[in-house]
């Protein structure tokens, strides 16, 4: 007896597999539909419809921007899909008005955070230059030999002007000089911040948006912002000492500043930073000229264009002035409640413990709430004062 067996390989056959997908609201177009492992895949029509060719058997993925991602296993021609609405997008809109603080983590748009080790690293003395080597798109000119403006660098981002870089101490405006640049510099006819006016010392971090920020902040941030986060520290004392000389042997400069803190009543404190700060002159004269140039007429063309050129060493004298500074910097935080009654005692004895606050109001580096208390028909003001000053001395 013999027994045949035969035996066939099995055929896996591709079919035409149409459908149409959905959400809540109706079809959705462009929903993208994929073999899963594959490289086959198509999208929804205008009224959702598609048509792919698949395999029984076979996995379809369907995705969309905005839903949760599906597959579906192929068992048949006809498959027809409702998508589920996916978790909303974390989009950030920033409109006119102020947002909440946002850390760097969750930001929309991209924020230099640098350390105090980091701007240190640099070798420089002063706030300013030490951002000069750091950021980019900041630029610090150093004046020449010109009175005042000569210890008032002005400072922006992307060459846009002083006035257009907003500079904030922990979130709050820090206030402009009063002194206008007068000189053929960047910045001329304008007022900025000095940022020579804050030690080094006192700075944990500062935080540099180099991109336009006018909409949240105003005019003044279309270049950018620049965020100084001071120390809050109590616990140790810093000392810093830093000295420089050119290579031509002259602009000694000499540096010291001193950083501690002192602990209040209630989690208050006190963080204190002073500094010194003393720079010698550079004489970078240019070479004699010959008697011709004796009594020469301002804006003779004898003496401009092609002769300046050839003559490259005979102008103006350039370098830094002398300069001595002293800073003393407080950080001050602390708590302060008081209740003031301004009728008499029997109302006093009327008051009960029913109260609503009706009205809050913040100010710069000061939060005030006023709650009026109300029984029977009288009203008493209770003041509540919460303190939160910044308070910068420059000498």
């Amino acid at each position: 007896m013999f027994l045949f067996f035969l035996g066939a390989p099995a055929l896996v056959i591709a079919q035409q597999v149409t459908g149409v997908v959905k959400d809540d609201s109706g079809a959705l177009p462009g929903v993208s539909v994929i073999v899963k492992g594959t490289s086959s895949g198509t999208t929804t029509d205008f009224d959702g419809k598609y048509s792919i060719n698949a395999s029984n058997g076979a996995v379809l993925v369907f995705s969309y921007v905005g839903y949760e991602t599906q597959e579906n296993t192929v068992s048949g021609n006809k498959m027809n899909v409702i998508m589920q609405s996916g978790v909303a997008l974390d989009a950030v809109v920033l409109t006119g008005n102020r947002s909440k603080p946002r850390t760097i983590l969750d930001s929309p748009v991209p924020i230099d955070n640098i350390g105090l080790d980091e701007m240190r690293s640099t070798g420089q003395p002063t706030i300013d230059k030490m951002l000069t080597y750091k950021v980019p798109s900041f630029n610090s000119t150093t004046q020449a030999v010109s009175d005042a403006t000569a210890h008032f660098d002005p400072a922006d981002l992307r060459g846009l002007g002083p006035s257009r870089t907003l500079v904030l101490v922990n979130g709050k405006r820090k206030n402009q000089s009063a002194l206008v640049y007068i000189n053929d510099t960047p910045g001329k006819g304008e007022v900025g911040v000095d940022l020579k006016s804050i030690p080094a010392a006192a700075i944990e971090r500062i935080e540099v948006l180099r991109d336009g920020a006018s909409a949240q902040y105003g005019s003044d941030a279309i270049a950018g912002v620049i965020n100084m986060v001071l120390k809050k520290n109590v616990e140790y004392t810093t000392v810093n000492v830093n000295s420089g000389v050119t290579t031509e042997g002259d602009g000694f400069n000499f540096g010291v500043d001193l950083n501690t803190g002192l602990t209040g009543e209630n989690g208050g404190y006190l963080n204190i930073t002073a500094g010194y700060y003393e720079q010698e002159k550079t004489n970078r004269p240019g070479s004699p000229g010959s008697d011709a140039l004796i009594g020469v007429e301002a804006n003779d063309p004898t003496w401009g264009g092609a002769w300046l050129a050839d003559n490259p060493d005979l102008g103006m004298n350039v370098g830094q002035p002398e300069l001595q500074k002293s800073i003393c910097f407080l950080m001050l935080e602390f708590l302060l409640k008081m209740i003031l009654v301004s009728f008499t005692p029997l109302v006093v004895l009327l008051l009960g413990k029913e109260q609503v606050l009706l009205y809050t109001e913040r100010l710069i580096g000061w939060e005030i709430l006023i709650t009026y208390y109300m029984k029977r028909g009288l009203i008493i003001m209770g003041f509540s004062l919460l303190l939160k000053p910044m308070l910068w001395i420059t000498t």
